[in-house]
């Protein structure tokens, strides 16, 4: 399902969203995670993506915050038309929502080919102060 013969780029292929990949999909992200290096994931747009998948999805991004900011540099989504770029955005970052994750929509892969180094140079944090993918999320204490 993710094309890592280009990693750190990291695609994943469209075809594969199908009803019921969701688990197969938080599988293969543990195995890249597990990889702890920096890489960046491209994705084509599925506007007709299954809703249970969609939650999912979202419910293990969140769950999997410190791995994911330690090692996915971003997600680039492909939605080449223009007029669709901004709901696509919406959708997307609704998606990712609470997971730190960093979200770009572009109009092509060639825009995601010239984004993607710039995305694994700038961003995320020390890796040899990345906090280990082991151990579960600890709760955070929030000022009143």
């Amino acid at each position: 399902m993710h094309d890592a013969a280009r990693f750190p780029l990291v695609r994943l292929r469209r075809r594969s969203v199908q009803p019921g990949y969701a688990f197969a999909w938080g599988a293969e992200m543990k195995r890249l995670l597990a990889l702890k290096a920096p890489f960046v994931i491209v994705a084509e747009y599925c506007p007709d993506e299954p809703a249970d998948d969609l939650r999912l999805r979202s419910a293990w991004l969140r769950s999997n915050q410190t791995a994911l900011t330690a090692y996915c540099r971003g997600l680039i989504v492909i939605e080449p038309r223009i007029e669709a770029r901004a709901s696509t955005r919406e959708t997307v970052r609704g998606m990712c929502e609470g997971s730190g994750l960093r979200l770009v929509v572009v109009s092509s892969m060639r825009v995601a080919n010239e984004l993607a180094p710039v995305l694994l140079k700038h961003s995320g944090p020390d890796l040899s102060k990345a906090p280990s993918i082991d151990k579960p999320n600890k709760p955070r204490l929030q000022m009143p």
